[in-house]
């Protein structure tokens, strides 16, 4: 509802309350049409100010219910809303003493709605910056743990022996990597179950100029002068 005997901006622009955009929209060109003062020049002068104060109350109307926020708080003051205490008031309208919801007068200021809606736009603004500010801090931040993790995996690889077999020269007959050996004389190796007592487990041979992995217990110089890498056996 209304206050006193003044219409709706749907009464106004001639639409019904459950009007679409583009039916509202189109109300609006037609009424503005219809009244915009270039079409009443000339005329007398109370025909002239009945035009220019109905082009007035089109473009009110449009200012509100042309815009979707606007023309949902208008829509919640044409509806009583019960249960609401008498005299309350709000950010919106109050209610009288006759029942009767009074439409904040700010809601008919093109220039309040315009001011609203750029409010609306700033604050939507600042939650964007912040968005776009945080975002190459967390990129950042999700690379040093990328890093950390990868490292870590990385130093744990290295610092665990390998039983995979290395580059080198022949071990000897029937020899091979991760063969559990006990050391003969010669010396030779002779290869043992690793449940047996075993000198060591094979890593790989290398040459003198060589180097055995990290985690070799042992070297032995073979007859043939290759090195044999062993580490222990359990």
């Amino acid at each position: 509802m209304v206050a006193g005997n003044q219409k709706s901006h749907y009464e106004v622009l001639g639409v019904p309350r459950q009007a679409d955009h583009d039916q509202i929209r189109r109300a609006y060109l037609s009424a503005a049409r219809r009244w915009h003062p270039d079409h009443h020049s000339g005329r007398p002068v109370a025909e002239t100010e009945r035009a220019e104060q109905a082009m007035r109350r089109v473009n009110q109307a449009w200012a509100v219910l042309g815009d979707k926020a606007s023309r949902e708080a208008y829509d919640r003051q044409l509806i009583p809303q019960t249960g609401a205490p008498v005299g309350s008031t709000g950010a919106q309208g109050f209610r009288t003493d006759d029942g009767v919801i009074r439409i904040d007068p700010r809601l008919l200021d093109p220039e309040f709605l315009t001011a609203r809606r750029d409010a609306q736009l700033d604050e939507i603004s600042t939650r964007s910056s912040l968005v776009l500010r945080a975002a190459p801090i967390l990129a950042v931040l999700g690379l040093l743990v990328a890093i950390f993790v990868f490292t870590a995996y990385a130093r744990d690889s290295i610092d665990r022996p390998s039983n995979t077999t290395i580059a080198g020269p022949r071990l000897g007959a029937g020899i091979a990597a991760n063969d559990c050996v006990v050391v003969t004389s010669g010396p030779a190796l002779l290869e043992v179950p690793c449940t047996a007592t075993a000198d060591g487990r094979v890593f790989g041979a290398r040459l003198p100029d060589g180097q055995c992995p990290l985690g070799t217990d042992r070297e032995v110089v073979l007859s043939n002068g290759s090195i044999v890498c062993l580490d222990a056996v359990g």
